[in-house]
């Protein structure tokens, strides 16, 4: 059974990252909002992607959950992925890894 997931980037997710960003000692409150909004613009402006939802077991699903975040506001780079198993080196040693593939919509 396969898992996919959708990934890329929306306003929502983009302002949750935004609020983890640590005040700075004795920093005024403007100061730091405008530092929130920049990060904000910033996330939403570049290439980053984060996993937005929780696994689907199938590609049908996780293309309801892109249209439901397109109609929610502000998002980008919306796509679905499923792990696959590779093979990697490590110290010299032979190990599986898991990468996320890009799923052909």
């Amino acid at each position: 059974m396969s898992t996919f997931r959708v990934y890329g980037m929306t306003e929502a997710k983009a302002r949750q990252m935004s609020r983890a960003l640590p005040p700075r000692n004795q920093e005024p409150i403007e100061d730091y909002e405008k530092r929130v909004q920049e990060r904000f613009e910033k996330l939403m402006g570049g290439n980053q992607e984060v996993p937005l939802s929780a696994s689907f077991d199938a590609p049908q699903f996780a293309k309801q959950f892109i249209d439901i975040a397109r109609r929610s506001g502000r998002c980008r780079n919306l796509h679905i992925k499923y792990p696959v198993q590779v093979k990697a080196m490590r110290k010299s040693k032979p190990v599986m890894k898991t990468v996320w593939t890009t799923c052909e919509q």
